[in-house]
Order: structure tokens, then sequence, then C-alpha cells
């Protein structure tokens, strides 16, 4: 053996012993421990923690790039006190990334630091509870996930890391701390929840007066972590929205509030009243539109855009798409290899079917035009027929109730519950049947007249019809007393935990 061949034999038995060390826990040299954290930095987003955990592992932590792998890493995992500490460190206190990431470090170490925490270790569900009352929601959010993790592999091909993370948050401030979003922005758009961070983020129902489709949104936010995964992050705004708003239906059967108004109505008006914006200018975020009117113009052009594209190209293409980006590929080069047109093309045709489309008159009870005539006065009657009821007045709550005519406030959800608890209170439940009897009579969903229809129902021995109905109710107000607490039958309460925890909530004990 020649003097060169021997230092070669040696350099190869020094490198192999320093590889053996390294995955002993020695440090790595400066240049692989950046290409790691980069490498770590990646597999997080793509929701890899476990992967992105062992790939840092050995690498400096003298460095910058690799404290603030570590310390993202954290924040993902809901180890939020463990973030704060790497990306606080001294030798960051220059570093804009590591500074970006410390406040929401700090915001999650805030909400979480006396959390309820309840898992599913079968079903791979983890959720904290920042209100010990909400822990109550922990089985149907078990089951909305579950059916919706399950949906959306179906239709985009993704699988999903274990476990599905939810955080079930108090109020917009803690919304806010938690994910990043600006305060103002989430109030003014009227943002429910963020998926971010490897976990959805949800404001609990309780902080909405009579609640919100909840069940829909865990659906809608699984769908931005699915989509995340499958493109490694690299998906546009308007196609993140767009199947977000395709899918959080898609979990149930449909509904009788779905596509209510359309969105394609909704987008005739957004173009009438300028308030449209093409798809690749919607900015960062339809959250942090100007607008809660924007924000639903935006969401309506997404929704009808992506379900325009679904419904005219093959089965499988939406996966397709979604792999192609997170292969790199730009977003027009993603679509023509799916659909060999680009974005421009696809916005054009599309708009063209919005154009043929009949316009639909938009009601003041969808927010559009002009409010009901003699508001005030029905506002006023509806007040006091509410104190009236407090007290066991039916009759009288009933004839303040008969000055109530104009047609858009006769239909309102709210007004017929309100009709129909009186007519209760006055020993006349059958009467209100008619006020429950075909949810197309109304023009949104709403809590408390989805209860009215469970009783009514009920009382007519319409069992099967009843339970649909507080399902129904359960998932824009699960604590409304009249749904949580209903009874079975043996008379007590179908679901105890559920009807305890309403009680706060009918008590006045709300958020925000």
């Amino acid at each position: 053996m020649t003097a060169s061949q021997r230092v070669l034999v040696l350099g190869l038995v020094v490198f192999a012993f320093a590889t053996t060390l390294l995955g002993k826990g020695l440090r790595a040299q400066p240049s692989e421990s950046l290409v790691k954290a980069h490498r770590a930095f990646e597999l997080t987003t793509r929701l890899d923690l476990d992967v992105a955990k062992r790939e840092l592992e050995g690498t400096d932590p003298q460095l910058a790039d690799v404290s603030i792998a570590r310390g993202r890493l954290a924040i993902y995992t809901g180890d939020c006190d463990e973030a704060v500490t790497l990306l606080t460190r001294r030798e960051l206190a220059e570093n804009e990334d590591a500074h970006g990431l410390a406040d929401i470090a700090r915001g999650c170490a805030r909400v979480t630091a006396a959390l309820v925490v309840k898992k599913d270790e079968a079903r791979a569900i983890e959720v904290k509870f920042q209100d010990e009352h909400d822990a109550a929601l922990f089985p149907l959010l078990v089951e909305t996930i579950e059916k919706a993790r399950n949906l959306l592999s179906q239709d985009l091909g993704v699988d999903w890391p274990k476990p599905t993370r939810f955080v079930i948050v108090r109020d917009h401030l803690s919304l806010s701390a938690m994910t990043g979003l600006p305060y103002e922005s989430a109030r003014t758009t009227g943002t429910v929840a963020v998926a971010k961070w490897g976990k959805v983020t949800l404001l609990s129902p309780r902080a909405a007066h009579h609640g919100y489709g909840w069940r829909d949104t865990v659906t809608h936010e699984l769908t931005h972590l699915a989509i995340t995964r499958a493109s490694a992050d690299r998906a546009p705004l308007w196609l993140q929205e767009g199947l977000a708003k395709r899918e959080e239906v898609r979990w149930r059967p449909p509904g009788p509030f779905d596509d209510r108004p359309s969105p394609e109505a909704i987008v005739q008006h957004g173009i009438e009243k300028k308030l449209d914006l093409s798809l690749d200018k919607l900015g960062p975020s339809i959250a942090m539109l100007p607008s809660a009117d924007a924000a639903m113009v935006a969401f309506a052009e997404v929704t009808s855009f992506v379900r325009y594209f679904a419904d005219h190209t093959e089965t499988g293409t939406l996966p397709k798409l979604l792999a192609a980006l997170k292969n790199g590929q730009t977003v027009d080069d993603a679509l023509r290899t799916v659909s060999n047109k680009d974005l421009v093309a696809w916005d054009v045709e599309w708009r063209a079917f919005i154009a043929k489309k009949p316009k639909e008159t938009l009601s003041a009870a969808y927010g559009f035009g002009a409010p009901p005539k003699n508001m005030k006065d029905a506002r006023e009657r509806v007040r006091l027929a509410e104190l009236l009821l407090a007290e066991g007045h039916g009759v009288e709550a009933l004839l303040e109730l008969e000055g109530i005519n104009t047609p858009e406030l006769l239909a309102d959800p709210a007004v017929r519950a309100l009709r129909g608890k009186a007519l209760e209170a006055a020993g006349k439940g059958g009467d209100a049947f008619p006020l429950v009897a075909d949810a197309k009579d109304v023009p949104t969903s709403h809590a408390p007249w989805w209860a009215l229809r469970g009783r009514v129902l009920g009382a007519r021995g319409d069992g099967s019809g009843s339970d649909s109905a507080f399902v129904g109710g359960l998932a824009d107000d699960p604590f409304d007393p009249e749904l949580a607490c209903r009874p079975g039958p043996t008379g007590a309460a179908v679901d105890s935990a559920l009807c305890a925890a309403a009680k706060p909530k009918a008590e006045g004990l709300t958020a925000d």
C-alpha cells in the first residue's frame, strides 16, 4: 500500500468514526448544522415534526438558524415555554425572524399557561381547552375531526401526522396571541379560527351570541392543514381558501342552509359594488381584508372558482395539483401540468360562467340591501316579548309579537323561535309547527330555531326529525341550554357534561 493510499484509508476511518460520534449526540460541523436546520424548517412546514426533531439532533445549538429551527418546531408541537427560551437568546437579539417567532411563542405561552388537555390516543387527537367548561365539547370535536380527516384523505390524497392538534380559546385576544393574526383583523372580519403553526386554534362557540357553525369551521381549518402538508405550504391563497370552503360541508350530509345565498350570487354582488379582487391579488390572508363585506366577497370568489375548477377537471386533479406545487412548480406550471390551462385562462372561463348565471336577489337577511321597514319597532317588540317571557307572561309576549308583520321579519328564525317559545308558554305549543315545518321558510341557521324545531317535532312523535334538529342546533351553539340540556327517554339530559357546561353561558358568562 502506497503512502497516499494509507492516508486515504486513514481519512475514511476518521470520517466514519466522526460520523458514529455525531450519531451519539456530538455537534455537527457548522455547514452541516445549517443544512440540517434548513431541512428541519421544511419538514416542520410539511408537519413532519418527528422527522424534523430527528434532523436537528446533534446540530450546533449556538448557530442562529439552529435555534430558530428548534424554536419554530417547539411552537408547532405546543412546547411554547421551550420556544420562548430558544427564541429569546441573547445571540438572537438582532434577528428579525427570531423576534417574530418569539412574539408567537410568548403569546402561546400566555394562552396555554393553565390549559385543560384531553387526548384520544386511539384516534391521535389532542385538544387543549383554555376554558375548562369547553372541555365538554371533546366528544363532538373528536367525531368531527375524524370524519373530516377521512374525507380530506379521500379528496386530497393527504396522510395525517400524529397527533392532530387543536386549541380552543375563549376570545379573539387569545386567538390573536396564539396565531399572530392581528386582533383588529380578527374582529373586523369575524375570524373564528386559524390553522397555523401545525394546529387549529378555534374560538369557543360560547364566545359568540348563539354560537356559529363551529363543526364546519373545524373541517375548514383541517383542510388548510391538509393543503399545507400536501403542497409543502406552496398553495396560493385562492386555492387554500377555495378548497377549504369546498371541503367544509362535505364531511356531513347536505344541510338546508348550504349555499344560501350561493357564492355566485355574492360574486355578482361584489362585482357590482367593485368589491371583487383578482384571484392572485387577495393579499396574505382573507382575514386581513379591510372589511367583513370584502372578506365575504373574497370567500365567495374562491369558493365558486375552485368548485368550477373541480367540476370541470378529471377526478383526482386536485391531489395532482397539490403534488405539483409541492414539487416546486409555479402555480401556472402546475395548472398547465394537470389541466392544460394556466390561471388566467381558467379565470376568464370562470368569469364568463359567472356572467351567464341568472342574478339572485340578496335580501337583508344575508346582509345585503336596505334593512326591513319598521326595524326599530320590531326590535322593541322583540325585547319586550323577551322580558315578558322571562316573567312567565306568554300570552302578553304573543300580543307584542303579533305587531310584527314585515315579511322579512316574519321569516327571521330568531323571531320565529321567540314566537314559538311564547306559544309554548301560553300552552299552545302545537301551534308552533308552521314556524319550523320547513327550513326553506327561514333564510339562515339559528340555534334557538333548531331547538324549537326539535321540541315541536318531538311532541308530534317525529323522533328522528327531532334528533336531527337538535344535532343541527348543536352544530351552531352547543352551549345553548335548550339544546345541550334536552332530556332523553329517562328525563335526564342526553349529554350531562355538555348540559353542565352550558349553564355558565346561561348565567351570562360569555367571552369577549
